[in-house]
């Protein structure tokens, strides 16, 4: 028997008494999906998938492409293999199968750069949207749309989109900038009026605890529902009238909404709402065929070396603290350098028990870094602490909240020669300062990686944890 997990968050249909004229707009979100088109499977349990999630929406929600508003809250592609190695085009196109109407841009639709969300926005057959994104001079930047008008019965609904606000801390975006999300509201919500909208919504690629605030900020605007992501929360929470609501993380829930919208007053409530947590039993799960088909034929394209194997692990490698050890190690063992460092936010993935091919690297070192080697005084490396990053080193031991080099605190005048991918660096004015012309060492993050494993073979007699450190480096 199948197994579904749902969470009712209201349901208010009865308790309403509906206008003479009203339209309900009918409403599927989701968030942060990272690419992930296939379901994980754990102990006969299917979580997630889209394919899966098409099949059920078709049977549980009557979904039809046109009568329903599908919202992206952004961060659609790189994850897993396949959406990484194709720089997001099969994520793209599983969307397009699905039916989104819109995607709000998330800080990873830049993890390719500029050109690569160029390139998304090429493959979709849906816009993606961010109306707080300005050039550097203040005004809006042209790269994606910042709005949509949708219309239901015959009732127009705006969609005002948002993306993070502090994106420059996770992104590089160059010169463009992003403006506070209730001054961006305020300033597109009277030009969807304009153009006919009844009532106007926001899917934002922000946290719920941000949401909320901005529910109070514009409360005047009647605002009803305001959809989010980023953070990957599955929740919801009601703010004087706006039911703020975020939709979880790689196809393995969704929201469904109802929208009662009175045309004659122009204002609307959410009458219905809930959220699905989709895992389903291994043996009676289905799947959209169109979206399996799809699947395949985008795995038939990689190239065979990425289906290489390179290691071996008996039990499985974690990202605490095996597979971080494994990466700061390695980089030090292809690149000669006293300490490395990486940021946990990096990784991804764990690895599963059994082998591990170059594809599954992949999934857990997603990004399109390149290595760069730089020099940093000990008080300049005990002074870098990136904000809202969790840093792991290698060559450093953490000691009462002190960093040890080779058993010793650091010395403050002494330089060091620091290991370290080019986004940290990048967005880092301290890094910069500290060494303008850092050395790039290797095009991409993963080669040193690779390049350590194939050279220490394992199997199943020399597993791939006999080789690396599993414990933490901090006491």
């Amino acid at each position: 028997m199948s197994i579904l997990r749902l969470r009712v968050i209201c349901a208010l249909a009865s308790l309403l008494t509906l206008p003479l004229w009203s339209a309900t707009v009918q409403i599927l979100a989701t968030g942060d999906m990272h690419g992930w088109l296939e379901p994980q499977i754990t102990d006969g349990q299917v979580y997630g998938g889209p394919g899966q999630m098409l099949a059920y929406w078709k049977t549980a929600e009557k979904y039809v492409p046109q009568k329903f508003l599908v919202v992206s809250c952004g961060d659609i592609a790189t994850g897993p293999t396949l959406s990484t190695v194709f720089k997001g085009q099969p994520a793209v196109e599983m969307m397009n199968l699905m039916g989104y109407d819109l995607s709000v841009v998330g800080n990873h639709e830049f993890d390719f750069g500029e050109e690569g969300l160029k390139k998304l926005t090429q493959w979709a057959r849906f816009p993606f949207l961010a109306g707080n994104l300005r050039n550097a001079d203040g005004t809006m930047s042209s790269m994606v749309g910042n709005s949509l008008l949708y219309e239901e019965q015959g009732v127009k609904v705006g969609v005002i989109a948002l993306t993070v606000k502090d994106l420059a801390r996770y992104a590089n975006i160059g010169s463009l900038k992003v403006q506070a999300y209730a001054d961006a509201v305020r300033a597109l919500a009277a030009g969807l009026r304009g153009r006919g909208a009844k009532t106007i919504i926001i899917a934002a690629h922000a946290e719920m605890a941000a949401l909320e605030k901005l529910a109070n900020d514009v409360a005047d605007l009647n605002i009803p529902l305001i959809l989010g992501g980023h953070s990957h929360e599955f929740g919801q929470k009601k703010v004087g009238d706006t039911w703020v609501i975020n939709s979880g993380e790689w196809w393995k829930g969704y929201s469904r909404i109802d929208l009662e919208v009175d045309s004659e007053e122009g204002t609307a409530l959410v009458r219905a709402a809930k959220q699905v947590w989709l895992q389903q039993d291994a043996k009676g799960v289905k799947i959209d065929r169109q979206a399996a088909e799809l699947i395949e034929t985008w795995t038939k394209r990689l190239p065979a070396e990425d289906r290489e194997i390179i290691a071996y692990t008996a039990t499985g490698l974690t990202r605490h603290w095996g597979i971080a050890n494994l990466v700061v190690d390695s980089w030090l063992a292809i690149h000669p350098a006293d300490v490395a460092i990486v940021n946990m936010g990096g990784l991804r993935q764990d690895f599963a028990p059994g082998a591990i091919r170059r594809m599954d690297l992949y999934g857990v070192m997603p990004f399109n870094n390149s290595l760069l080697r730089m020099k940093l005084t000990g008080k300049q490396l005990a002074d870098y602490q990136p904000p809202g990053e969790i840093l792991h080193y290698g060559g450093l031991r953490i000691k009462d909240g002190h960093l040890l080099f080779a058993g010793q605190p650091l010395n403050p005048a002494e330089t060091y020669r620091i290991l370290i991918i080019d986004y940290l660096y990048n967005t880092s004015p301290h890094l910069k300062t500290a060494d303008p012309n850092p050395e790039r060492v290797d095009d991409h993050w993963r080669n040193p990686v690779i390049r350590w494993l194939t050279a220490h073979q394992t199997d199943k007699k020399t597993t791939l944890e006999s080789l690396t450190d599993l414990l933490p480096r901090s006491e």
